[in-house]
């Protein structure tokens, strides 16, 4: 009886085990088994490269006559992808279909591998998606640019030089209509050039978060390139140390948090009022902060540092400087494609201005003033009452923003702290802009011929 028993306990806590795990096919990783790899039949000997959701490569040996599949998992042989006849031959150049089991004791009758009629190194590529695998000669070793260009319908056929910064990574804002991308290392066609493309036919500019695979090269001069499908901005990056590339369309950030030793919550972002940017009425693309850096403000580690949050989180997209260190002065350069945790250096205590141009990932900071005061003629947040400049002064309380007094006509903007235009006046001298606002934190601009301000006001 207790040996039934202690059965029926091991039988139930296997059902546990294989009831917690899923049966759905993964597309963040796989790897290639078998004994026509070195790794042969141990699951996480020979992992392959993600290069797009759902999409892997590997470059190696596969020996002639020997069985090879693929697991996609590695806690056990769960998840199988396999050949859809036994011992399928499969040659360069081919394209060859696969089938997915999610079973432990799979039949022998569908475990089908693979095999190459030649011993070498080849290529193994397989999309998950479309459920393929195909072979291809290993890519030659390549000699990359110190200089790439982009031209393209997308770009009007116009010759764009990708900017080097430091040297981390090429990095450019584009703005593309609907047409293809070509990256090339000479600034006009000829015959020596060089055309650096993707490792796939047919790929989309935007494509994906992260960098996915290294540049293939061509010196066909009609190759296509990238292609653009949906018109807009865009951000292009290739990394100088491993020749990868990424792309993503450029959608503007409505929130942004500074965090740091120098801040007055320091890493604490949970108060808008103190931490968070504001975005600019006149540029969509930028935001501002202004406020108080103050070095060792509490004590804290790393007195003097601060980066840019872009969600409150730590694990979403932080902005940092390509090195560590670099002084918080003037326009520097955003890096968003690296986890190191580098940050701004400020050098003395005071009031400052940050501009963040999310388009052209840079960073713009003005030192306003030595103290923690509210300048009569800069910008700043404005108490419940009014902000005043030599020039225009409002009044923000009651629940609404009045232009009281300006010397000449201007055009005033009221925009929320999400970025949305609460309402506008255009050319007053004074009177009411907006009324019956809810309580809160808006960004009024002012301009004018000779005015051009921005202000942060709490209703």
């Amino acid at each position: 009886m207790k040996k039934v028993i202690s059965l029926l306990t091991v039988f139930l806590c296997s059902l546990s085990v294989f009831a917690g795990m899923s049966n759905s096919i993964e597309y963040t990783q796989l790897y290639i088994v078998g004994t026509a790899v070195k790794g042969g039949w141990n699951i996480s000997a020979t992992p392959m490269s993600r290069i797009d959701r759902g999409v892997f490569m590997w470059t190696g040996t596969l020996k002639a006559g020997e069985p090879f599949k693929f697991m996609n998992s590695n806690d056990g042989w769960h998840k199988h992808v396999v050949a859809t006849t036994k011992d399928e031959l499969i040659k360069k150049g081919e394209i060859h279909n696969l089938d997915f089991y999610a079973n432990w004791q799979l039949p022998d009758m569908l475990d089908n591998k693979f095999m190459v009629d030649e011993t070498g190194d080849y290529v193994v590529t397989v999309d998950l998606r479309s459920m393929n695998v195909c072979l291809t000669e290993p890519i030659a070793d390549l000699t990359y640019p110190d200089k790439y260009y982009m031209t393209g319908s997308a770009l009007d056929n116009q010759v764009i030089e990708v900017a080097k910064i430091e040297n981390f990574e090429f990095k450019q804002s584009i703005t593309c209509k609907a047409g293809n991308i070509i990256l090339m290392d000479t600034p006009v066609k000829g015959d020596d050039t060089r055309y650096f493309v993707p490792v796939f036919e047919d790929v989309d500019l935007s494509f994906g978060k992260g960098f996915m695979s290294k540049l293939n090269m061509t010196t066909d001069a009609d190759t296509r390139g990238w292609s653009v499908s949906v018109p807009g901005d865009y951000i292009v990056y290739i990394s100088c140390s491993e020749h990868k590339y990424m792309g993503r369309k450029h959608i503007p950030h409505k929130y942004l948090y500074i965090v740091g030793g120098c801040c007055e919550r320091s890493w604490d972002y949970s108060d808008d009022s103190i931490c968070g940017f504001v975005p600019n009425p006149e540029n969509p693309d930028e935001l501002i902060w202004e406020g108080e850096l103050r070095i060792g403000w509490d004590g804290d580690t790393e007195p003097d540092r601060f980066k840019i949050l872009t969600e409150k989180s730590w694990t979403d997209e932080n902005y940092h400087p390509y090195i560590a260190d670099t002084l918080a002065e003037g326009t520097v350069p955003i890096r968003t494609t690296d986890g190191a945790d580098s940050k701004w250096k400020i050098t003395k205590d005071g009031r400052y201005k940050i501009i963040v141009n999310t388009r052209n990932e840079t960073m713009t900071t003005i030192y306003l003033s030595p103290n923690n005061a509210i300048s009569n003629n800069g910008n700043g947040t404005a108490g419940i009452d009014s902000a005043d400049t030599d020039l225009v002064k409002l009044s923000c309380g009651n629940n609404m923003v009045e232009v009281i007094y300006s010397p000449e006509p201007v055009d005033v903007k009221v925009v929320n702290l999400a970025g949305n235009m609460v309402s506008q006046k255009k050319g007053i001298s004074k009177g009411v802009v907006a009324d019956n606002l809810s309580s809160g934190i808006y960004v009024v601009s002012v301009v004018g011929a000779s005015v051009n301000r921005i202000y942060k006001v709490k209703i």
